[in-house]
């Protein structure tokens, strides 16, 4: 499953290029995560002062449809507008976390360069963060919910029961 998510950044003033992050979660993507959120339940139980915990991970692609449009030749100034299009469409303002198709793709002018990816885990969601390329501050994902990892999850576990 392929998901968009919506960007916040620490700086109210910038978000370097990352209005939005895409990621592909798997079913072992989100088996990780719901092995990462038992094990921060687990610590929970021994401190319960623990309130998340953060792993390196880049697994989330952060762009933005609107960056770099100006200097962009017409194909991908198209591709771009696509994206963005199918965004409002998606209503991903309002719901903050949608389903994209698989084959949904963001031009590489609109990815956005970003260091120090990685994924905070809660007691009930996961979220990504990041550095942009060359900046002070960071940028969030919203929080995928407990439900969305365990429906990922499961459509892995369906998916090899099927075929063995």
């Amino acid at each position: 499953m392929k998901v968009v998510l919506k960007v916040s950044s620490s700086n109210e003033n910038c978000n370097g290029g990352c209005e939005f992050a895409v990621l592909e979660l798997t079913p072992e993507l989100a088996a990780l995560a719901l092995r990462r959120i038992a094990a921060l339940r687990e610590q929970k139980n021994l401190d319960p002062d623990i309130d998340e915990t953060y792993y390196w991970a880049y697994f989330a692609e952060y762009f933005s449809p609107w960056t770099n449009l100006a200097s962009a030749e017409g194909e991908i100034e198209a591709a771009s507008l696509a994206v963005a299009n199918m965004l409002e469409e998606l209503q991903i303002e309002g719901k903050e976390v949608v389903t994209v198709p698989e084959n949904f793709q963001v031009p590489p002018t609109q990815t956005a360069a970003v260091e120090c990816g990685q994924m905070i885990v809660r007691e009930d969601s996961i979220a990504f963060m990041a550095i942009p390329k060359h900046a002070s501050f960071y940028v969030r994902t919203v929080d995928i919910p407990l439900t969305m990892l365990e429906a990922a999850a499961a459509a892995g576990a369906s998916s090899a029961g099927c075929c063995q």
